[in-house]
C-alpha cells in the first residue's frame, strides 16, 4: 500500500510534526507498505494519506480528496488543532476534520475535546519513541531542571524564569534547550541569563545530546499551554527522569489523572513550588520516579505500529473498492 504523511512544516524541521511524520514513515515501511513523508506537495498514485495538523495541511487534504474521493484519508490532530483552531472554530480545521474518514489522536485525555459528532471515527494512536545512544554530556550539578522546548508563546519557556525569581537564593540549576525562532525570543533568554546566574539557554541541542540532558537533569519541565501529546515528554518518561507539568489536558493524557508532578498552568508560583518540593522532599521526588517508571510501556513503536494499521483498516472499510478493481 502506498501512503503519504503529510508534514506542515519541512521535514529537516526540528518541530515535533516533522518528526512524528518521519517517524510514521519508517514505522509504516518496517510494517511493509510504501510510505512516503512528504512537506507542501501531493505525489500521485496514493493509496491513502496520513495529514499532520488539520488546519496547515487541509490545502492537501481537500486536494487528496478531490483526486480520490474513494480513498483513505486519516487525520492526526495536534494541540494547536485541539486547543486553539477548534475552540476557534476555523474554518480549515472543521472541513479537515469533516472530510477524514478517521480522526487521530496520540493520548486519550484528546477524545473529549473532539466534537461529538465526529467521536465515532475518533481513535488513540499512542506516539511511539525510540532512544538512540547517548552522546556523552557533563553531568549538570545537581540540582539541575531542564525545559526541553524551542522558544515559542505557546510553550510558555520563560515561565521556568519566572518562577526561579520566586524561589530567592534557592540552590539550583536551569536549563532551557531549544531553539528561537524570532529575535525577540532571543532577547528575552539573553536577559533572563544575564538576570539569574543558575539560569542558561543552550540554544538547539543535537537530539542526542538533548537525550543525555534529560536522562542527567533531576527533572524536566512542561510549561506548555497546549500540547497534543510532547515528545519531551515520552522521552523524559523512558529516560526515567520526573516531568513537571502544566496541568493541561495533552499533559494527563501522557502523564496520568493521579501523577503528582503536576502545577497550575501559566502560574509561575505553583511552578516555584513544585521545584522546591522536590529540592527539599527526597520521597516526594521518589514517588514521581516511581510513577514516571509505570508509564514506559506506553510508548512502544510495536503498539504505534499496530495502532496505524488498525487506522488504515478501518479507514479503507468506509472507502470499499468498486468491484472489479
Amino acid at each position: 500500500m502506498q501512503i503519504l504523511i503529510t508534514s506542515p512544516y519541512p521535514l529537516d524541521s526540528p518541530k515535533g510534526n516533522s518528526i512524528t511524520a518521519l517517524r510514521i514513515e519508517r514505522l509504516l515501511k518496517q510494517a511493509g507498505h510504501q510510505a512516503s513523508a512528504v512537506h507542501g506537495t501531493l505525489p500521485t498514485g496514493a493509496d491513502a494519506m496520513i495529514a499532520l495538523h488539520a488546519t496547515k495541511t487541509y490545502p492537501l487534504s481537500a486536494a487528496f480528496k478531490q483526486q480520490h474521493p474513494g480513498k483513505p484519508l486519516i487525520l492526526y490532530l495536534t494541540g494547536t488543532d485541539l486547543y486553539r483552531d477548534l475552540l476557534e472554530r476555523k474554518p480549515d480545521c472543521l472541513n479537515a476534520m469533516e472530510l477524514a474518514d478517521i480522526l487521530v489522536v496520540s493520548q486519550p485525555a484528546s477524545l473529549s475535546s473532539i466534537p461529538e459528532q465526529y467521536q465515532q471515527k475518533s481513535r488513540v494512536v499512542r506516539a511511539s519513541i525510540v532512544i538512540p545512544k547517548l552522546e556523552d554530556v557533563s553531568p549538570p550539578p545537581q540540582p539541575s531542571f531542564a525545559l526541553v522546548a524551542h522558544l515559542r508563546p505557546v510553550k510558555n519557556p520563560f515561565l521556568l524564569n519566572r518562577a526561579l525569581e520566586q524561589l530567592g537564593g534557592l540552590p539550583l540549576h536551569a536549563y532551557t534547550l531549544g531553539s528561537a525562532l524570532d529575535e525577540k525570543m532571543i532577547e528575552e533568554a539573553h536577559s533572563w541569563q544575564a538576570k539569574d546566574p543558575r539560569f542558561r539557554w543552550l540554544d538547539n541541542v543535537p537530539y542526542p545530546q538533548a537525550l543525555s540532558w534529560i536522562s542527567q537533569v533531576t527533572a524536566t519541565i512542561n510549561s506548555s499551554h497546549l500540547e497534543g501529546g510532547a515528545n519531551a515528554v515520552g522521552e523524559s518518561i523512558l529516560l526515567g527522569t520526573p516531568v513537571l507539568a502544566s496541568k493541561i489536558e495533552g499533559n494527563l493524557g501522557m502523564l496520568g489523572d493521579d501523577y503528582a508532578g503536576y502545577f497550575t498552568p501559566d502560574d509561575p508560583g505553583s511552578l516555584a513550588t513544585i521545584i522546591r518540593r522536590v529540592i527539599e522532599e527526597p520521597e516526594f521526588l521518589q514517588l514521581l520516579r516511581q510513577q514516571i517508571h509505570t508509564r514506559q510501556t506506553c510508548f512502544s513503536p510495536a503498539i504505534e505500529t499496530q495502532g496505524w494499521l488498525d487506522c488504515l483498516t478501518a479507514a479503507q472499510a468506509l472507502n470499499p473498492r468498486p468491484s472489479g478493481k
